[in-house]
C-alpha cells in the first residue's frame, strides 16, 4: 500500500546550544554562529570571547522544504543564580555571600555605573532590575547620588537595618540594593566567574507606590494561537504580573505596528485582574476562541497613567516580546498532526517596519505556510530623497492633542480627534525630512481650515490661534453654532532655499450628543469566587466627561460600578471584580450617553474597537533575548 504525505506539515522545533561570536541583522542577513552543536543532547564549549547561548527554531514543512518561522536565542539554560548581597562598590559589582561577584550588563549606565558586554542587555525602559512590585533598583554610585540616593531606602526605627516593606517616600527616582537583600539575578558567568547579569529581582524588598507612577513587574507571558481546526485544542493565553500599586487596574494590550512607518498602537485585549494580597499579583487568563491579530509584543499599562521618572523609565506601562508561543494541539491521538499556524502573526505576516538604521523588515519570504496574504511593501509611500543635488521638500507632520481633565494631562492623537464645542484643542506640526538643506533654512508655516472639504467654514472656528513665537503649532476652538462633522485643518511649511513646499492634513470631528462606546473583551476566570475583567473604549478622550461605567451580575445582584481610564487619555476604560458569577450581559456606559452591551465571554474581539495609541517604546532586545528579528534563515 502507497503512503501518501501530507503537502504541509508541522515543522521540527529545533534546539541547540551554540557559542555565539555575533549577530548581524542588517539587509536581512541572518545570525553568524560559531561552535554550533549538531545534536542538541551535546553542549558547545563555550570560548573565552564567546557566550553559550540555546537557540529554538519553529517552522512548517511546506511543499517538501523546512522554511522556519520563528527564531529565538536566550542565554544557556536560562542561568538563574539566588542570593544575599554581601558587599557593593561604587563601581556597580555586587558581591553575593558564598557566591560570584555580579555587574549589571548597563552601558547606558541606569542601574549602575555601567558595564557593557556583548548581548543580554538589561532593559533600562522596561526596568530588569528591580524590587518585587517591579519598582526599579539600582547600585549607588556615590554616597549622594542623586538617580539612586540612600534616602529611598529608609532604615528600621532605632536601627542601621533597611525596613523590607515600605512605600517609596520619591517614587520618581530607584532605590539603592542594600547589604541584605535577598535576590535572584540571571545572566551568564564569564571565565573569571563574574557573572554578567541582565535581570536582578530583589526578593525580600517590596516598594510599593500610590497613584502615579506605578511599576509594572511582568512576570510571565505566553500566546495560546487559535486554530479552526476542529481536531485542535483550544488555546489559552496568560499575562502574570506584579505591580506596586494595589488599587491600580492594569489593561493587557496587543501592539499593532504600521509595517511601512513602524508606529505602534495599543489595542487593549483583557484586564489583569489582582488578587488582592500583599504580593499585588495580576492574571489575565484568555481563552482563544476566534481567530485574532496576534503581535510581536503587547504591553501591560496602568490605570494611574504613564509617568517619566528622573530615571527616564516610563513607569505605568510595561512592554515586552512574546518568547513563549502556544502552538494548535491535537484534542486526539490517533489524528494527523496540526500544523503550525503562522498566518495570523502579524509580525510575520506584514513586518515591523523600519528599524533605527533605515532597514525595513518586511514579511518573511518564502513564507511557512501555504495559503497566506502577505503585506506587499511596495504599497508603502516612497522614502525621501537623500540625494543633495534634488530639491528638498519639507515633510509636515501633524498631532492634535487636547486637556482630559482637571489635572492638566493632555491626549495626543495623529489624525481624527473628537471634540465638543466646548473644547479647546491644540494642532502641533514638525518638519521630518532630515535633509541638511531643510534644517538649516528658516522655513515658514502657515495654518488653514479647508472650507470645501469640512463641514463648516473658517467662520465656524472661534478661536483658531497661531503660536506666535515660531508658527509651529495652533491653538482652536468652535463656535457654540458650529454645525458638527469633520473638519480638515492643513499645515503648510515652505522652504525659500529650496522653493518647495509640503503639506500635511488632520481631522478633527466636532460632534455632539453621545460618543461611540465599544466593549472590547469579557473574560472571567473562577478564582476568588468568580473574577470579571471588563475593557471597553470610548471614542471620545476627555476622560472627566466620559466618566465609564460597567453594568454587571455581581454577588448581590445587579451592579453598577465606574471603569479606569486605561491609561488616561487613551479613550481605553478597564474594570475587574472579584465574586462575580459568570457574566451573561455586560453593559458599558458613558455619561455622554453612549453605551454598548455585550452578551456572554467574548476573548480579543476588538473589530468594533475605537482605540488611540498611547505612545510608542522603541522596540530593542528585552529581558535579555538578543537584539536580533525574526527573518527568513
Amino acid at each position: 500500500m502507497e503512503c501518501h504525505h501530507p503537502q504541509e506539515s508541522p515543522g521540527y522545533l529545533s534546539r541547540s546550544f551554540h557559542s555565539l561570536a555575533r549577530v548581524r541583522g542588517r539587509q536581512g542577513r541572518c545570525p553568524w554562529l560559531r561552535g554550533q552543536c549538531k545534536y542538541p543532547t551535546y553542549v558547545c564549549l563555550l570560548q573565552t570571547q564567546h557566550i553559550l547561548t540555546h537557540s529554538q527554531v519553529a517552522g512548517n514543512i511546506v511543499d517538501g522544504q523546512a522554511i522556519a518561522a520563528q527564531v529565538i536565542i536566550s542565554e544557556f539554560a536560562m542561568e538563574l543564580n539566588q542570593g544575599y548581597i554581601e558587599e557593593l562598590s561604587f563601581d556597580g559589582t555586587i558581591k553575593i555571600r558564598n557566591g560570584p561577584n555580579i555587574r549589571i550588563n548597563d552601558p547606558n549606565a541606569v542601574f549602575s555605573a555601567g558595564f557593557s558586554a556583548p548581548f543580554m542587555v538589561a532593559d533600562d525602559k522596561n526596568p530588569s532590575v528591580t524590587a518585587f512590585s517591579g519598582f526599579p533598583m539600582c547600585v549607588p554610585r556615590s554616597t549622594n547620588d542623586t538617580l539612586c540616593p540612600l534616602s529611598n531606602r529608609p532604615l528600621v526605627a532605632g536601627s542601621t537595618s533597611p525596613r523590607r516593606i515600605f512605600q517609596a517616600p520619591d517614587s520618581l527616582v530607584m532605590a539603592p540594593f542594600m547589604i541584605g537583600d535577598f535576590i535572584e539575578y540571571r545572566g551568564y558567568r564569564t571565565p573569571a566567574n563574574t557573572m554578567v547579569v541582565f535581570e536582578i529581582v530583589a526578593w525580600n524588598v517590596q516598594i510599593t507606590t500610590v497613584g502615579a507612577p506605578t511599576y509594572i513587574r511582568l512576570e510571565a507571558s505566553l500566546i495560546g494561537i487559535y486554530s479552526a481546526d476542529p481536531n485542535g485544542e483550544v488555546a489559552e493565553t496568560r499575562f502574570i504580573g506584579f505591580t506596586s500599586d494595589s488599587t491600580a487596574t492594569v489593561s493587557i494590550n496587543a501592539i499593532d505596528i504600521n509595517p511601512c512607518t513602524g508606529a505602534e498602537t495599543d489595542r487593549p485585549i483583557s484586564v489583569g485582574q489582582l488578587r488582592l494580597d500583599a504580593r499585588n499579583k495580576f492574571l489575565a487568563r484568555i481563552d482563544g476562541t476566534v481567530p485574532v491579530a496576534y503581535t510581536r509584543e503587547y504591553r501591560a499599562v496602568a490605570s494611574t497613567g504613564i509617568v517619566t521618572t528622573r530615571n527616564g523609565i516610563r513607569a505605568g506601562q510595561y512592554a515586552a516580546p512574546i518568547l513563549e508561543w502556544i502552538q494548535p494541539e491535537l484534542t486526539a491521538p490517533g489524528n494527523e498532526p496540526l500544523i503550525h499556524e503562522f498566518s495570523q502573526l502579524t509580525h510575520l505576516t506584514q513586518g515591523i517596519g523600519p528599524i533605527e538604521n533605515g532597514d525595513v523588515f518586511g514579511p518573511l519570504d518564502p513564507f511557512p505556510q501555504s495559503g497566506v496574504q502577505v503585506f506587499n511593501l511596495t504599497t508603502c509611500p516612497p522614502t525621501i530623497p537623500t540625494d543633495p543635488t534634488i530639491p528638498q521638500t519639507p515633510v509636515p507632520s501633524l498631532e492634535a492633542s487636547i486637556n482630559i481633565g482637571t489635572t492638566g494631562s493632555t491626549a495626543k492623537v495623529p489624525n481624527n480627534l473628537l471634540v465638543q464645542a466646548s473644547d479647546t484643542f491644540t494642532l502641533s506640526g514638525s518638519q521630518t525630512n532630515p535633509a541638511a538643506s531643510l534644517t538649516n533654512d528658516t522655513l515658514l508655516w502657515t495654518w488653514s481650515l479647508l472650507p470645501t472639504i469640512s463641514a463648516g467654514t473658517p467662520a465656524n472656528l472661534q478661536t483658531f490661534t497661531p503660536n506666535p513665537t515660531n508658527n509651529q503649532s495652533l491653538t482652536a476652538k468652535f463656535a457654540p453654532s458650529a454645525p458638527v462633522g469633520d473638519y480638515t485643518f492643513q499645515l503648510l511649511i515652505t522652504s525659500p532655499s529650496q522653493n518647495t513646499t509640503g503639506t500635511a492634513n488632520i481631522t478633527i470631528t466636532l460632534f455632539s450628543g453621545a460618543d461611540t462606546v465599544a466593549v472590547n473583551a469579557v473574560t472571567w476566570t473562577s478564582a476568588q469566587s468568580g473574577t470579571v475583567g471588563v475593557t471597553c473604549s470610548s471614542s471620545y478622550l476627555v476622560d472627566s466627561k466620559v466618566g465609564m461605567s460597567v453594568t454587571y451580575p455581581g454577588d448581590k445582584g445587579i451592579t453598577t460600578s465606574a471603569m479606569a481610564a486605561t491609561p488616561p487619555g487613551s479613550g481605553s476604560w478597564s474594570f475587574s471584580a472579584r465574586k462575580v458569577d459568570q457574566p451573561g450581559t455586560i453593559t458599558c456606559q458613558s455619561l455622554l450617553g453612549g453605551s454598548a452591551t455585550r452578551n456572554g465571554l467574548t476573548t480579543r474581539d476588538v473589530a468594533a474597537a475605537v482605540v488611540n495609541g498611547v505612545g510608542g517604546v522603541e522596540r530593542r532586545g528585552r529581558r535579555g533575548v538578543l537584539k536580533s528579528r525574526v527573518a527568513r534563515v
